[in-house]
C-alpha cells in the first residue's frame, strides 16, 4: 500500500522585510503592536551566528500567512540595513488564547545545503475496504511523522491511502515507499492507521459529533502550538521563553 509525498513549498520569490528592535520586554511589545508591527526573534544557522531581535510588520505578516504558508514552508527574510536575504522557516508563533492576534513570531535560519529534520504531517486518503463493507472503524494512530532531508527536499506532507485496510488491519511506516530524498526517522513497526471494531461509545461519539467553531474574524494559525506565555500576552508580566534566550 504506497504512500505519496508531495513536496513542501519554497517561497523563493517570496520575501518578508525585517527590522532589527533594540528594546526588549513586556512594554516594548505593546509599544510595537501599537506600531502595527510584531515582535519575533531570528535563530539558528550554526555556531557562528546570533540570535537576533525583530519587528515584523504585521500586515507582511498576515499576508505571508494568508498566502497558504505551512510550518514547514521555507522563504527569505530581509533585515533593513543588510545586504542580501537570507532563508527561514516559522518555527513558532504566538497568538492570544481568545482574540487569536499575533503575538509573536520564531523564524530559524534555513541552510539549504544541510540536513535537517522536521514533522511532516500525515494526510490519510481513501475509505478503508474495512470501513466500507465490514461494519468497522479508522483509527489514525500516528497524524506526524519526523524526517530528515534537505531543506529543498521537505515533504508537504505524506499521503497515505487506506482504501485496502481490511478489518483489523494496520498501515505502518514500513508500509511507505523509499525515497532516497529523505528518511523518515520513526519506527517501522510504529501504527499509522487502523481499523477496528468501533467500541459502543464510539458509535455515540461519531453520531452526535460537532464541528468546533472558530471566532469571527479570526487570524490564521497555521504553525506550532504549545508557547503558553507569549511575549507581552501575560498580566503578571512573565518574560517569554523568545526572550529569555536573547537575554542568555
Amino acid at each position: 500500500m504506497p504512500a505519496r509525498k508531495e513536496p513542501t513549498e519554497m517561497l523563493q520569490d517570496l520575501t518578508i522585510d525585517a527590522e532589527r528592535r533594540q528594546e526588549t520586554g513586556k512594554n516594548a511589545a505593546f509599544r510595537l503592536r501599537a506600531r502595527d508591527m510584531i515582535p519575533a526573534v531570528l535563530y539558528g544557522g550554526g555556531a557562528n551566528t546570533e540570535t537576533v531581535s525583530l519587528a515584523i510588520p504585521r500586515k507582511s505578516l498576515l499576508d505571508l500567512l494568508r498566502k497558504g504558508v505551512h510550518e514547514n514552508a521555507i522563504f527569505q527574510l530581509k533585515l533593513k540595513g543588510a545586504d542580501g536575504a537570507g532563508h527561514v522557516m516559522i518555527r513558532d508563533l504566538s497568538v492570544h488564547p481568545v482574540t487569536r492576534a499575533m503575538l509573536h513570531v520564531d523564524f530559524v535560519r534555513i541552510q539549504m545545503d544541510k540536513k535537517l529534520r522536521v514533522k511532516t504531517p500525515v494526510e490519510i486518503t481513501g475509505v478503508a475496504v474495512g470501513v466500507k463493507t465490514e461494519g468497522g472503524l479508522l483509527n489514525v494512530v500516528s497524524h506526524e511523522l519526523s524526517v530528515e532531508c534537505l531543506p529543498a527536499d521537505i515533504p508537504h506532507s505524506i499521503k497515505v491511502d487506506v482504501t485496502g485496510l481490511k478489518l483489523h488491519d494496520s498501515f505502518r511506516v514500513s508500509d511507505i515507499a523509499a525515497d532516497e530524498k529523505f528518511r523518515i526517522l520513526d519506527s517501522p513497526d510504529r501504527v499509522i492507521a487502523h481499523v477496528a471494531m468501533p467500541k459502543a461509545e464510539e458509535v455515540v461519539a461519531a453520531v452526535a459529533g460537532t464541528e468546533a467553531v472558530v471566532p469571527a474574524g479570526a487570524e490564521p494559525e497555521v504553525i506550532k502550538k504549545g508557547k503558553k506565555e507569549e511575549e507581552g500576552a501575560d498580566e503578571k508580566g512573565k518574560p517569554e521563553k523568545a526572550e529569555k534566550k536573547e537575554k542568555k
